[in-house]
């Protein structure tokens, strides 16, 4: 009887033994279900929470950086590589050109019929393709008696002079075409005749004459305009402009305010337009519009 009993035992010794062999490795682990806490995310990915010793940085065929995680292999970009939205960064170098300029408008409108202007000259440096200073100096004259007016306006040849800049609204773009707007601060001192102005006495029936000889003037004014410019051929090009024109300080006349200034044009309009011809000498190479660069 004890015999039989020892080898029972044997026997289901050997059967759990050869049972615990046939029952996978990974089947062994038993994992107890815990009720989570609320507020937890049940649909959360595996990578919502990763450690920093799982992680593992490489290039992936694209040329990026990239994390791994070693634990389940997920990529995930480099969030210190990733490049946030800013202000384009400016193309062209610093000293990029300079520019001459003539302006032709006057000229031109004289020979239609307009009774002022002479000429004016443009110098100005390029930065960045972006921002523009600019000098302005011309000359103003005037010999004019207005229809149906009982005087004759006079100012020999004046000179007068701006000065201000231009905003390049195109500065990453092909630098032979801008759109851009600018300021320009005007200063002139001249003097004008008033000559020739009948004065009718109705009471002794006779016509006088009286003149106005040499009434000086001084004048400080600014432009707001807005130009564009394309390239003709070679380092020429031709620029429009459309400028709104206000005085800043004027000084006293004895015989009235002057109907022509110099530089600013007739003293009743408020808008005025100018056409030029420029030629640019690059100081700097352009650069491919394609990999912006700061200096």
């Amino acid at each position: 009887m004890t015999g039989h009993r020892t080898l029972y035992i044997y026997i289901c010794a050997a059967l759990c033994a050869l049972a615990a062999s046939l029952v996978p490795a990974n089947a062994q682990r038993r994992i107890s279900p815990v009720r989570p806490a609320t507020g937890v995310n049940l649909a959360k990915e595996v990578t919502d929470s990763l450690r920093a010793s799982d992680l593992v940085e490489t290039i992936d065929d694209r040329g990026r950086t990239v994390l791994v995680d070693t634990v389940t292999g997920r990529e995930m970009p480099d969030t210190l590589g990733v490049k946030t939205a800013s202000v384009p960064k400016m193309i062209q170098p610093l000293l990029f050109s300079a520019t001459v300029g003539l302006d032709i408008w006057d000229p031109v409108m004289r020979l239609f019929g307009q009774k002022y202007g002479l000429g004016e000259v443009s110098a100005e440096f390029n930065l960045h393709n972006r921002y523009i200073p600019v000098v302005e100096v011309g000359i103003g004259q005037t010999d004019y008696t207005p229809a149906r007016q009982n005087y004759t306006y006079k100012v020999n040849p004046t000179p007068y002079f701006r000065i201000g800049a231009n905003y390049n609204f195109l500065y990453n773009s092909n630098p032979d075409y801008m759109a851009y707007a600018g300021v320009r601060f005007g200063f002139t001192s001249f003097s004008y005749n008033i000559s020739n102005v009948t004065v009718d006495s109705g009471y002794w029936d006779e016509t006088a004459t009286i003149d106005f000889p040499r009434q000086n003037c001084s004048l400080v004014y600014m432009n707001l305009l807005f130009g564009l410019r394309v390239k003709i051929a070679g380092p020429l090009s031709m620029g429009w402009q459309f400028r709104f024109k206000t005085r800043l300080h004027e000084s006293e006349a004895p015989a009235g305010k002057p109907w022509y200034i110099p530089g600013y044009g007739t003293r009743n309009s408020a808008i005025t337009g100018s056409f030029s011809i420029f030629y640019t000498f690059r100081i700097s190479p352009a650069r491919p519009t394609g990999t912006p660069k700061n200096d």
